[in-house]
């Protein structure tokens, strides 16, 4: 049974065309480095991508995001509406440092919160 799980995901990735994985995994480096320092707003930092998903047609991506442990309480609704408004200008960087013609319409979706890294002097 196991084989078959096998040979359909390796089917399902054959019939993605190579430059469509390319392009998805070109806007998520992207992304990632626009989350890491470009992002001037407060309630982003610490907000990680963590998947990026690009519609066969290339119009639509869906990001999905995690937040920082400081933030669990508040949840993420704040979070979605600085995405929401942060949304153009990610676009907008996009379009200028992969020069492309048509850029993605980015939707978020919340996965859920980041773990703290573990303190490491147990043994």
């Amino acid at each position: 049974m196991t084989s078959c799980k096998h040979r359909r995901s390796h089917a399902e990735t054959e019939s993605i065309p190579a430059r469509h994985l390319r392009i998805q995994s070109l806007l998520f480096q992207e992304v990632s480095r626009l989350f890491r320092g470009e992002l001037s707003d407060p309630l982003l930092e610490g907000v990680a991508v963590t998947s990026l998903e690009l519609t066969p047609d290339g119009r639509n991506a869906r990001l999905g995001f995690t937040l920082p442990p400081e933030f669990a309480n508040t949840g993420p609704a704040p979070v979605e509406e600085a995405l929401k408004r942060a949304s153009g200008f990610i676009r907008s960087q996009l379009a200028l440092g992969l020069d492309m013609k048509r850029v993605p319409h980015l939707r978020f979706i919340y996965v859920g919160v980041a773990q703290e890294p573990e303190e490491g002097g147990e043994a």
